[in-house]
């Protein structure tokens, strides 16, 4: 197989897209699955190798037909040659799903007419110098990556969104529910940093307050739950379930136990039921596929009472929309991607953890009768965000009528 200069040089550019497409792909779809946390970072570090190995072995086999193409000549590659196959296994990749990918960018899902802004606080400079960051960082770790310009790691936006929900009964407008999730307690940041969220959500005298899981990583910081969360209160209740990192303690129980004893409803274990004005709000959870704790799912059916005009889902994953819309649920709240934790100016975030990449990366969607929100969370692991600031809200419901939306 021959070859010109600029011929390669196209079929190369695509190849590289193809590359990179293919390896943060799999990234994605290893991260969403329900594997153990240790066997995912195995994983991870292969993929990650495989990644750099492969081009670099290929550029290795094919020095000299690189260098006869810098002295302009044509290059003659073998058609069954390691180098050629994986061309032609990346760059169909690159063609097949480059167009798939662009249509499912976030900023092409996102609902637009179904949600509106309505206040926004953005705390940028909570890492800067001139503000004492040890206030807020108490991690050697974090402290030295959140010197790195750009880096969002101790910021923080606090919002307040209406939503707009089909079908919404009277009784319930203007209900206003506090959103949190990947809370992800290490001992990395203090519990300063977290009072502001938790302050600035109580300061907005919220109905109900959902926590969507990934609140506990490490046995020492559960003692960190208590002050965090002391005196976060609301009238209508307050509600969580618990996310894959969650699952690193040595039992993941102990987060609920704190949680059940500061007042928290555990809806890992059971439905929950308030009342609003006289109308039913059903609170439903989904912690899969990291735990299933409900003790019978015909049990689970029958808390599901049909008299409930109004449900509420709770699911750590985006990946669960689907079990949102076969439940019925009107709203469904979602963390877990973190927005990606990296967003590139146009494009948005490349790495996401979920079986649909970062569609659904953070924001508000629709589906069928279901309005899902998807928060990109207070904390992480990772000590570092690019364009994507931590995330606190306050969803304030109002009512619609069906309308065509992107990403329905």
């Amino acid at each position: 197989m021959e070859f010109g200069p600029l011929i390669l040089f196209v079929l190369v550019s695509v190849a590289a897209v193809g590359h990179l497409g293919l390896w943060i792909w799999l990234y994605n779809r290893i991260n969403a699955t329900g594997l153990r946390r240790v066997t995912i970072k195995r994983i991870e570090k292969l993929l990650v190798l495989a990644c750099g190995i492969i081009p670099i072995t290929i550029l290795a086999s094919e020095f000299r037909s690189i260098w006869l193409l810098f002295e302009g000549n044509k290059v003659t590659l073998q058609p069954y040659s390691l180098a050629v196959v994986y061309l032609i296994v990346v760059v169909l990749f690159a063609i097949l799903f480059t167009p798939f990918w662009i249509l499912d960018r976030p900023q092409f899902a996102i609902a637009e007419n179904r949600f509106e802004l309505l206040e926004c606080d953005d705390l940028k400079q909570l890492q800067h110098p001139q503000t004492n960051a040890d206030l807020y960082v108490q991690g050697s770790r974090f402290r030295k990556m959140a010197r790195l310009p750009g880096n969002q790691i101790v910021s923080m936006q606090r919002n307040r969104k209406r939503l707009y929900i089909e079908d919404l009964p009277d009784e319930l407008k203007g209900l206003r529910i506090a959103h949190l999730s990947d809370i992800h307690l290490t001992g990395q940041l203090s519990n300063s940093f977290y009072r502001l969220a938790i302050d600035w959500l109580s300061e907005q005298s919220p109905d109900l307050i959902v926590i969507a899981g990934d609140i506990v990583d490490y046995q020492s910081a559960l003692k960190q739950l208590k002050p965090v969360l002391e005196g976060f209160r609301a009238p209508l209740g307050m509600a969580f379930i618990l996310g894959n990192h969650d699952k690193r303690l040595a039992d993941p129980l102990d987060v609920c136990r704190e949680l059940c004893a500061l007042g928290w409803t555990d809806l890992g274990q059971s439905a929950m039921h308030v009342e609003k004005n006289g109308t039913t709000i059903e609170l439903i959870g989904n912690e899969l596929p990291w735990f299933q704790r409900y003790p019978d799912e015909t049990i689970l059916e029958e808390n599901r009472s049909t008299k409930s005009p109004w449900r509420l889902g709770v699911a750590h994953t985006p990946d669960q929309f689907g079990w949102g819309v076969a439940n019925r649920c009107n709203l469904l709240l979602c963390g877990h991607t973190h927005g990606g934790q990296i967003r590139l100016p146009v494009v948005g975030p490349i790495i996401a953890p979920s079986w649909y990449g970062s569609r659904y990366a953070s924001g508000v969607f629709a589906k069928s009768s279901t309005l899902m929100h998807v928060s990109r969370g207070l904390s992480g692991v990772h000590p570092f965000r690019w364009g994507c600031l931590p995330e606190v809200s306050i969803l304030e419901l109002a009512a619609t009528k069906r309308k065509p939306c992107l990403g329905g």
